[in-house]
């Protein structure tokens, strides 16, 4: 996994912690990442998509780039330009490998990459559909209402192109369309190995990152505000030249079950923090938690109450881990791990926040991860019903996800939440870890 691989294993703000991730933000050049995205894109069309296609019984997939960011997965397909890259088209025969024509776009790093059998001008695309004769034509539209985020991978066929595409096949071509939403479900779901290598090295950056925000390096009680937190973090991604997941969150824990995020309010000793932050490259997009706490004056290390609330998350995660695999929905396996939690001597909650109950809460919510922060594969989360519908894939990214109430006697007996979020990857064993996660509570002295 390159420089990064152990940058999370050395102490936040020390220097050799600055140092390891400087030098990870610094690997991989223009070439080398060129090169990784085309053997990704190589093993994806003959590994994944065959699978994809005819698990949703698709002969031909049609997906057209007219550049200037309307195509969510042009980076799937293809680097970006301002232009756009054409029309991909995906042909099915039914058995073997599967067909890929480009046409149009600029061709001279696609030909080199070796991902498509052909290259086409734009207007041979009716004689290719006549010549297959497709049964079932998947587009890049929902079939659902978009009302979460994540979906618009799915959607990115414009009004105007689904009318070229209708008057340009005609009949009986145009009445053969459908959605290629759970198609682009699939084929974002399983990942192949070089996936994993590369989205690592971004989550293994961004948790660093995080990691050193929450330490003296970046935080003097009583001086930083929540807000010089992110901007420095917000700093240190315009340096490596990466785009953002989102806006870093950091926000404080109240004990009144209450939380202060993304203001300039000062940072306090007793304070409970926590930051929500992902990074974006080669079209790989991480989204990670971090929690900490701020020491009193006279307090050498962290209070018993907060501590027992972070070792019960742990406790928590050791359950997800052990009880989610692939080969099943994400329905099938959030209902059983409500019970099994349950069943551990928690209080599962479908809320998040604490309530009056006693004991301790739980509330789980993982959703795929992988090239976006909420990507469209197979989830487990009640916010994303039709995600949650589908099969979990082989090596699905999953953002490990889920929130534990504990109530702590510094606060009164009120509950702390931990707020527990590492992306890692379902396989048929259970989650594993792509890089190293949080394992102690992140200390400001």
């Amino acid at each position: 996994m390159g420089v990064g691989a152990n940058v999370a294993s050395l102490p936040a703000g020390s220097l050799a912690r600055q140092q390891a991730t400087a030098a990870a933000s610094q690997i991989d050049g223009a070439r080398t990442r060129w090169e990784i995205s085309c053997n990704i894109r190589k093993d994806k069309f003959d590994f994944v998509l065959p699978k994809a296609m005819r698990a949703s019984n698709i002969d031909m997939w049609i997906v057209i780039d007219r550049g200037r960011g309307t195509q969510p997965m042009t980076l799937d397909f293809a680097i970006s330009t301002v232009n756009g890259q054409g029309f991909f088209v995906f042909i099915n025969h039914g058995a073997g490998r599967i067909e890929r024509f480009q046409l149009g776009g600029e061709s001279e790093l696609a030909q080199e990459c070796g991902a498509y059998d052909d290259f086409r001008s734009r207007g041979e695309l009716r004689d290719i559909v006549i010549q297959s004769d497709p049964q079932r034509i998947a587009l890049n539209f929902l079939e659902v209402p978009n009302i979460r985020e994540g979906l618009h991978v799915a959607d990115g066929l414009t009004h105007s192109d689904f009318q070229f595409l209708s008057e340009e096949l005609g009949e009986p071509y145009a009445s053969r369309f459908v959605s290629a939403q759970q198609l682009v479900a699939d084929f974002r779901g399983e990942r192949v190995a070089l996936e994993l290598v590369e989205f690592s090295k971004v989550a293994d950056l961004t948790s660093s990152y995080i990691e050193r925000a929450l330490s003296n390096e970046v935080i003097t009680p009583g001086v930083t505000t929540h807000n010089d937190v992110s901007w420095w973090l917000e700093e240190q991604r315009e340096s490596m030249g990466l785009l953002r997941t989102w806006y870093p969150t950091v926000y404080t824990h109240l004990p009144d079950g209450g939380e202060i995020g993304g203001t300039d309010r000062v940072i306090q000793r007793g304070d409970v923090l926590q930051i929500d932050w992902g990074l974006e490259r080669n079209n790989f997009a991480t989204d990670i938690k971090r929690f900490g706490y701020v020491l009193r004056e006279g307090e050498t290390e962290v209070p018993p109450g907060i501590q027992n609330a972070f070792e019960e998350s742990l406790r928590v995660q050791r359950i997800i881990r052990n009880n989610v695999t692939s080969g099943r929905t994400g329905r099938e396996q959030i209902d059983a791990l409500k019970q099994i939690i349950r069943d551990a001597g928690y209080v599962y909650t479908e809320k998040e926040r604490a309530s009056d109950v006693e004991g301790i809460e739980v509330n789980v919510g993982m959703h795929a991860a992988g090239n976006i922060g909420h990507d469209m594969a197979a989830s487990l989360f009640e916010i994303f019903p039709f995600r949650t519908e589908y099969m979990v894939r082989p090596n699905n990214i999953i953002s490990l996800e889920y929130i534990v109430f504990t109530p702590a006697p510094e606060w009164d007996g009120a509950k702390v939440p931990v707020n527990v979020e590492e992306n890692a990857t379902i396989t048929e064993r259970g989650i594993e870890w792509l890089y190293p996660p949080q394992m102690r509570v992140q200390v400001i002295r």
